[in-house]
């Protein structure tokens, strides 16, 4: 199982202010492609295993911090790795590059799963004990010192 997935994409323009320049929610909607990108490469889909089987992931907390512009046309590298699992709760960690591999963005959201139908909090292992047997066999790729 891969422990870092990189999503490549081509930067669009209504990813864009009138500047050209990336429009700071673009990168929020990136990451949520490269955490999807991250499931799935790792063999959970998240309509089949989550939304299917009653859990919805809701975001509780997302940052992004921002280091070099992008542009319209570019090439965007996100990358995406689980950094915290736990039974209530999962947080993702992101790097955004450009072509030459320069970091223009990094961020993290973390999130906590709740009952499809009522929106309360759920243990994993208790609520959809096949799915957490399937998910606490993910990577997991703790924060460097330098990272927090």
């Amino acid at each position: 199982m891969p422990e870092r997935v990189v999503t490549t994409l081509e930067v669009r323009w209504g990813e864009c202010d009138p500047a050209g320049i990336v429009y700071h929610p673009s990168y929020v909607d990136w990451f949520s492609i490269a955490r999807m990108h991250f499931l799935k490469e790792n063999g959970i889909h998240y309509m089949a295993d989550f939304h299917d089987g009653g859990v919805t992931v809701v975001v509780t907390d997302v940052s992004c911090h921002y280091r070099k512009a992008l542009r319209a046309e570019d090439i965007a590298h996100v990358s995406a790795r689980l950094v915290e699992l736990g039974r209530t709760r999962l947080v993702f960690r992101y790097e955004v590059t450009n072509e030459r591999g320069d970091l223009c963005a990094w961020g993290e959201t973390r999130h906590a799963f709740v009952d499809r139908d009522t929106l309360r909090p759920v243990n994993l292992a208790k609520f959809a004990s096949g799915l957490w047997e399937r998910l606490a066999q993910l990577p997991i790729s703790p924060l460097d010192e330098g990272e927090r």
